[in-house]
């Protein structure tokens, strides 16, 4: 029966899991100190601009990480079209809540001005989704930014969980 389960999680991880076979690169977006902030890119293709997906891990600002887009998630985005950028930012309680604010702001215009270089990220089309603490965030940016927030999927929702 332990076998049984052990072979079940690990497909359901397979499929589902966190782990991709997509192309990607992990870039530096920012330093604090010795402390390298981290972006992953999935699906940069070169002499190729694309509409971007900024995705923001939940985790109650005290843990999660940029590895954490779900398998089928991001297969979903990139067969869209879409390159999708995982960031990192700094953890609370060590990170205050504008520190953290701070490291997606600067991720963002890291984005517009380092992406389409390095990735070939098209700045004029970048949507963000942010994942529970990642949602709370961008709000939180938004509203400092007096951002203008366009409701409504840009794919259909995957994976609901049930």
């Amino acid at each position: 029966m332990f076998l049984l389960v052990l072979i079940t999680v690990s497909t359901l991880f397979s499929r589902i899991g966190f782990a991709s076979n997509e192309p990607m690169r992990t870039y530096t977006y920012k330093k604090v100190g010795d402390l390298e902030i981290q972006a992953n890119v999935h699906g940069a293709e070169e002499g190729f601009s694309k509409p971007t997906i900024l995705w923001i891990h939940g985790g109650a600002l005290i843990v999660g990480s940029r590895n954490g887009p779900r398998k089928d998630q991001l297969a979903a985005y990139l067969d869209a079209g879409y390159l999708l950028v995982s960031i990192d930012y700094r953890l609370a309680p060590e990170t205050k809540i504008p520190g953290i604010v701070e490291d997606l702001s600067d991720a963002m215009t890291w984005i517009a001005e380092e992406g389409p270089d390095l990735f070939g990220a098209d700045p004029e089309r970048l949507a963000v989704i942010g994942h529970s603490a990642g949602g709370s965030l961008l709000r939180l940016r938004g509203h400092r930014r007096r951002l203008v927030f366009q409701t409504g999927p840009v794919l259909p929702q995957t994976g609901t969980g049930s």
